[in-house]
């Protein structure tokens, strides 16, 4: 009896192994090749024209999956809506951020690099910050910052920048909501707040080398600098807080000092003003144009079409291109297998114009989301799943409340003859100054 049970389980694990080396098999490879290292990395191509890079590679593998060598690493580019939603439903259970190696220097521990139980336990904290109680808090200083900037606008005169604009405007936002650094008490204060930013973003997309010792001047060696002044300031203007979200996340958030410090960093970074100003300014240059003016009004009248319009423009321009993943061990991705090891970079941007999940994927259509809402699970600006954006409503606030202010005050008219491309990274922004009219309604 007790042999047959032994040969019994013996070939039920057999039976279970063969189905899943055949599910391995059936499993499709991912095409394209991965090349040798070094002198097969393919980074600099994809720097200078990523949408091309995407275009091209995908049309030779005649797959939205590839793999090449990026950052001289074996890795997998996923194109398609399917594929993005895997990746980033499989975070924390194949995928690790993949962050680390490149940003935890610039930021020090925080949200973006911890795992599985510790993640949670950051969102659990973090999250008492974006009650509904909170918002209402922040919403009126944060309203009471754009009236300031938009009242500022002059109508009928020059033209205006209004990336530049929208960066000055969401850079006082961020420093006053969550430093409670107020630029029109401490404008001199606030400037040099915001130059240390600068400093600390361009050595966030810098080469992560500390030249200290050979070039003081180098940009991580001065990026790191600010970085060790930002926390000063951060952790000084922490202790002075008496309201606000610097008070919040003291008494809320029960993390150790110098962590509650590095999400500071990370909310008061250049990063947000920067994505912030790409929504803005991109939102205005699809609906300041003359056949497309009319959602202006529209937007003015029904406070949802400004939802339709701020959607439509984050499917079409995400401000970031997309994000990066580490496979900890083999996964599947829209049916192709990951080897461990490798990288999977994740576009939004052409998945969020995949022609499977949106009609006419590459027009502005604001529209579609009035007949289609549920397509909202579909957007990845804001990422998704378990580790997706914890201050998405915090950021629909900002936003929504910009614009509103904007166009109740003004109609916008882009400028003719332009040139209305786009650099693409680190964030999305005009290549040239986006030049606006302003006409006072």
């Amino acid at each position: 009896m007790r042999s047959h049970e032994y040969s019994s389980v013996n070939l039920n694990n057999l039976d279970q192994q063969i189905v899943c080396d055949t599910i391995v098999i059936l499993l499709m490879d991912v095409p394209g090749k991965v090349g040798w290292p070094i002198v097969g990395d393919k980074s600099l191509e994809f720097y200078r024209d990523p949408l091309q890079f995407l275009n091209k590679n995908v049309n030779q593998a005649r797959s939205s999956i590839f793999k090449t060598r990026f950052l001289n690493k074996p890795t997998v580019f996923v194109c398609s809506n399917q594929g993005v939603r895997d990746v980033l439903n499989c975070t924390g259970e194949s995928l690790d951020f993949g962050y680390e190696a490149f940003m935890k220097g610039m930021f020090g521990h925080n949200i973006l690099f911890s795992k599985n139980g510790e993640a949670e336990l950051f969102r659990q904290f973090l999250s008492n910050l974006f009650t509904n109680h909170c918002l209402e808090e922040y919403e009126s200083v944060i309203k009471c910052i754009i009236t300031k900037h938009v009242g500022n606008l002059k109508s009928a005169g020059e033209s205006i920048c209004l990336y530049k604009f929208f960066k000055v405007l969401f850079s006082d936002v961020c420093l006053t909501l969550f430093l409670g650094l107020d630029s029109t008490e401490n404008g001199e204060q606030a400037r040099s707040v915001m130059s240390l930013t600068t400093d600390h973003w361009r050595g966030i997309v810098a080469v992560p080398l500390d030249l200290r010792l050979v070039n003081p001047s180098s940009t991580y060696s001065k990026a790191l600098q600010a970085k060790s002044n930002l926390l000063e300031m951060i952790n000084t203007h922490k202790k002075r807080a008496k309201s606000g979200f610097p008070l919040k996340m003291k008494e809320t958030c029960d993390l150790d000092g110098s962590v509650v410090n590095n999400h500071l960093l990370l909310f008061t970074s250049a990063l947000l003003p920067k994505v912030f100003a790409s929504i803005c300014t991109s939102v205005c240059a699809e609906i300041g144009k003359v056949e497309t003016s009319h959602y202006q009004e529209r937007a003015r009248c029904e406070d949802i079409w400004l939802d339709y319009l701020l959607k439509e423009t984050m499917r079409l321009c995400p401000p970031l291109l997309g994000g990066r993943r580490l496979a900890t061990k083999s996964c599947v991705i829209a049916g192709y297998n990951v080897p461990q090891d490798y990288t999977l970079v994740y576009m939004t941007h052409p998945a969020q114009r995949d022609p499977g999940v949106f009609e006419d994927p590459h027009q502005f259509k604001p529209e579609r989301w009035a007949q289609r809402p549920d397509l909202k699970d579909k957007l990845y600006v804001y990422g998704f799943g378990s580790r997706c954006c914890i201050g998405e409503r915090l950021s629909s606030l900002i936003l929504e409340s910009t614009l509103r202010s904007l166009f109740n005050k003004y109609v916008v008219q882009v400028c003719a003859d332009q040139d209305f491309s786009h650099k693409y990274l680190p964030v999305l922004r005009p290549k040239n100054s986006l030049l606006v009219h302003l006409e006072a309604v």
